[in-house]
């Protein structure tokens, strides 16, 4: 499953881009050209921000980056919302009932919940059939969704089928829509190459990508694509929710999801009004502030690409009395050094600034620094049997050469030099402070991280016995050079060499040594996925409050199983916790879980954990109610104030 996917310092990617255009002026200029977030354009209480990137996609099937999810969160609203500390709060649905056997919920929507356009005319009610539209747009494959695999999370009746199929045609169609669409004109010659030359290498491996497809189509018992897609469509109308009425909402589940409700705030599950995107057609839509119908508290009305957004209060928005804020006003600046952000802070242009680098220890002890958690955990992939095999693949499918590994790093040089902002250790995969025992339970209210506070920690010199006995077991003798793919950032290269100089000073006696390769985020996914790498530096963020949101990737044949692990007994007690017998055992549940990480990590070590994310940020002290959310949008600005 793809969950919200984090690079070395940013919270997720999106393949998608959006040429947005912009609606009004643009924020007032300062003396050198950028635009001041300090002017208020409505007036009253304006919140003052900087984003260090722009908005990828408003559509919500096709958004994946923590920015679009920041954005939708806020100019949407789906059937709940998030309060203090992730409480379910009632959104476009006012109520809701769960079955006995909690394999259906129904929804009772709220009627004065309004779709709104930007310069804040109203359009029409919300309803139940803006909901099953917006989430058929995510999982029909010709949006070729990458969070389609959401409804199979929550649960839903029907999608894991549906899933099966659609992952194929998605594949099918974006190779043929690229296909039809090539031209020898798109090239250029060079020295190695003519353009008809590398013409002819892309179309045969589009031609390749659809063969191969389509041959996986007609493995599923379908005769042809054609065949496929009527029946992608019989399983789409055959998913488990429907309208019952205009505000009656009906969702039912293959197995209860104790994290089903939590999902329902998720962007990926927001409604969008099918007949206005047929007015503006479906490829403008969600492109400009105008060719998008807003539901949420704020109304959208100005999108300058790599200069600045603002959010407008809606008025019409169904708990409007409640929002305090008359807008939110964002500078964007893609490329600036922690030094100027703070400055922009400390002169009054924003009202919050992240801290970085060296910036932590010099303002992190003033009255306005606040330290926030983080559930992101970053660690190293390693490849232990996806792709071609080779001598240094079966030294790492070596469990011990993977615990040697673990215990050479010094990782709390990593969290208080490299890093320096609060990060912790993490000698796990589920974080701290994330996930607590049910309610009902002897666990109830237990951090998950209290049964194992960490697995195999620092130490050098069971780290040398536990390779040497490795490469005994494994017959592979030195040299061995390991190879670590990171994002090519400055922090991450820095943070490369620290696990590079600790690699090397702990193993090297046995012929160790490490290269750092530095690519670009795409490269580094590309080649992961493919098996073309040996470690590789990654991270995770939840999409969800549960431990499953982490334990799930590892599972055998898992779509973001990149390592190539297997383990039966893992797999045993992930898959009856999420969809068997112990699914509606919440503490036995639980107790799985617990007893899966420690065969993920203790026994097995299939992954090298590093860290877990933390924050310091200078912050007004005007600000109240600004609540920083473990999973969806980071913030929900309906709830933030501004006081004196």
């Amino acid at each position: 499953m793809n969950k919200k996917l984090v690079g070395i310092f940013a919270a997720a990617f999106c393949a998608f881009g959006l040429a947005a255009c912009s609606s009004g002026d643009a924020n007032p200029a300062d003396s050198n050209g950028n635009p001041s977030a300090g002017e208020a354009k409505s007036g009253g209480k304006v919140l003052k921000l900087l984003e260090t990137s722009n908005i990828k996609s408003l559509l919500p099937w096709q958004a994946t980056d923590s920015v679009s999810f920041l954005m939708l969160g806020n100019i949407l609203e789906g059937l709940v919302t998030f309060g203090e500390n992730g409480e379910i709060m009632p959104g476009v649905a006012k109520s809701w009932d769960i079955s006995e056997d909690e394999l259906t919920y129904t929804f009772h929507l709220n009627e004065d919940a309004k779709w709104v356009k930007a310069n804040g005319e109203e359009y029409a009610p919300v309803t139940a059939h803006d909901f099953v539209y917006s989430w058929n747009q995510l999982i029909d494959p010709n949006t070729g969704a990458e969070y389609n695999f959401m409804l199979e999370t929550a649960g839903i009746e029907g999608a894991g089928d549906a899933l099966g199929l659609a992952s194929n045609l998605v594949t099918y169609n974006a190779d043929s829509k690229t296909l039809s669409s090539l031209k020898v004109s798109d090239y250029k010659d060079t020295d190695s190459q003519t353009a008809q030359q590398q013409y002819d290498e892309a179309k045969a491996e589009l031609e390749e990508g659809i063969a191969s497809a389509e041959e996986a189509i007609k493995g599923l018992g379908f005769a042809s694509v054609e065949e496929a897609n009527q029946n992608m469509q019989q399983l789409m109308d055959g998913l488990g929710f429907k309208a019952v009425d205009d505000y009656t909402f009906e969702v039912k589940l293959e197995a209860p999801t104790p994290y089903f409700l939590s999902l329902m705030a998720f962007p990926s599950f927001y409604p969008v009004n099918e007949k206005f995107v047929n007015e503006v057609t479906e490829d403008k839509f969600g492109t400009t502030v105008d060719n998008f119908l807003y539901n949420g508290p704020f109304l959208f009305t100005e999108w300058k690409i790599s200069k600045s957004f603002y959010l407008t209060k809606n008025q019409s928005y169904w708990d409007a009395e409640n929002v305090a804020l008359d807008g939110v006003d964002f500078v964007v600046n893609e490329n600036i050094d922690n030094n100027t952000w703070v400055s922009l802070y400390t002169d009054g242009s924003v009202m919050e600034a992240k801290l970085s680098g060296t910036n932590v220890a010099t303002y992190g002890s003033r009255p306005d620094a606040v330290a926030e958690g983080d559930p992101g955990v970053f660690y190293l992939e390693v490849n232990q049997g996806n792709g071609a095999a080779t001598p240094v693949t079966k030294l790492l499918a070596n469990a011990k050469a993977r615990k040697a590994l673990n215990m050479a790093i010094d990782k709390s040089f990593i969290t208080d030099e490299v890093l320096a902002n609060g990060s912790m250790v993490a000698d796990y995969l589920v974080p701290k402070n994330f996930a607590y025992g049910p309610e009902g339970t002897s666990v109830e209210g237990q951090d998950f991280r209290t049964t194992y506070e960490g697995f195999n920690t620092y130490n050098k010199e069971e780290a040398k016995k536990l390779w040497q006995e490795a490469m005994e077991e494994t017959g592979v003798t030195g040299p061995v050079d390991l190879e670590i793919l990171i994002q090519s950032a400055d922090s991450a290269i820095k943070m490369g060499s620290a696990i590079q100089n600790d690699v090397q000073e702990v193993l090297g006696e046995f012929g160790v040594t490490v290269t750092i390769s530095p690519v670009p985020f795409p490269e580094k996914l590309a080649r992961v996925s493919s098996g073309d790498y040996q470690l590789a530096l990654s991270g995770w963020s939840p999409d969800y409050a549960d431990p499953m949101t982490y334990l799930d990737m590892f599972v055998t044949g898992g779509g973001h199983n990149n390592i190539g692990y297997s383990n039966a007994k893992y797999d045993e007690l992930v898959n009856s916790a999420k969809s068997g017998d112990l699914a509606t055992d919440y503490e036995a549940r639980w107790n799985a879980l617990v007893e899966a990480e420690q065969i993920l990590l203790g026994e097995d070590q299939a992954l090298i954990p590093l860290y877990q994310k933390g924050v310091v940020n200078l912050r007004s002290p005007k600000l109240v109610n600004y609540w920083k959310q473990a999973v969806g949008p980071d913030y929900f600005y309906k709830w933030v104030d501004i006081q004196d």
